[in-house]
C-alpha cells in the first residue's frame, strides 16, 4: 500500500482519458486489467514491457496493441532501456497518431535501475504532459517497496494514484520467513 495519507482510488472506477495512473502493486495484475479496460473502450493500445512480448501476448488480452520490449537486444519493436529519448519518441509518436490511446509502461523500476531516478522523474513528467494534451491514458505500475518514501512521493505528486485491493495471489507473495518472529510462514496450498 502507499504511504499514509496517499489518496488512492480503487480499480473499480472507470479509466478516464487525460489521466496518468500510478498503480501501486507488487505485480502488474491490476494494471493489465486497467489496460484491457481501455482497449475494450475502443482505445488503441501500446505496451512497453520488460517481459518477452510473445509471452505477454499469449498471457493477456491485448489485441492488436503495439508492444515495445525494453531490452539491450537490437531489433524491431525493441528499445534499449537506457535510451530514454528514443522511448519517449516512440510513446509520443504513438499517442499523437491515435485519437484515443492507452499506454501501459510495465518496467519503471527497471528503467530507474538503469538510469537516474531524476531522469526517470523528468521522463514521467514530460510523458504526463503528452498524455494530458492528447486525450490519452497512461498506466504505470510500480512496486512501492522499490522506491524510497521521497521518490514515491515525487511520483505521486502529479499522477493519479491507484492502490488495488489485495488479492489472494498478493497475500501468497508475502515473505516465507518472518524475521520479527523468527518463524517460517507456511503456504496455504488449498487454493491451487
Amino acid at each position: 500500500m502507499g504511504p499514509a495519507g496517499s489518496s488512492g482510488i480503487s480499480l473499480s472506477g472507470e479509466l478516464k482519458l487525460g489521466n496518468v495512473y500510478l498503480v501501486e502493486e507488487r505485480r502488474p495484475r491490476a494494471s493489465f486489467d486497467f489496460f484491457e479496460q481501455g482497449l475494450s473502450a475502443d482505445c488503441c493500445g501500446m505496451l512497453v514491457t520488460r517481459e518477452l512480448p510473445d509471452k505477454v501476448v499469449s498471457d493477456r488480452e491485448i489485441g492488436e496493441s503495439n508492444v515495445v520490449w525494453l531490452t539491450n537486444l537490437v531489433g524491431e519493436g525493441r528499445v534499449n532501456p537506457t535510451a530514454i529519448g528514443i522511448l519517449m519518441s516512440h510513446v509520443r509518436s504513438f499517442i499523437e497518431k491515435h485519437e484515443k490511446s492507452v499506454v501501459l509502461i510495465d518496467g519503471l523500476e527497471y528503467l530507474i535501475s538503469l538510469n537516474t531516478y531524476d531522469r526517470m522523474l523528468q521522463f514521467m513528467n514530460q510523458l504526463r504532459d503528452v498524455v494530458i494534451t492528447n486525450n490519452s491514458a497512461l498506466i504505470v505500475p510500480v512496486d512501492p517497496r522499490t522506491l524510497s518514501e521521497r521518490e514515491l512521493a515525487l511520483l505521486e505528486r502529479n499522477l493519479e494514484v491507484v492502490v488495488p485491493r489485495p488479492t489472494d495471489a498478493d497475500v501468497q507473495e508475502e515473505p516465507l520467513y518472518d524475521s520479527q518472529r523468527g518463524e517460517i510462514r507456511l503456504l496455504d496450498a488449498s487454493h491451487r
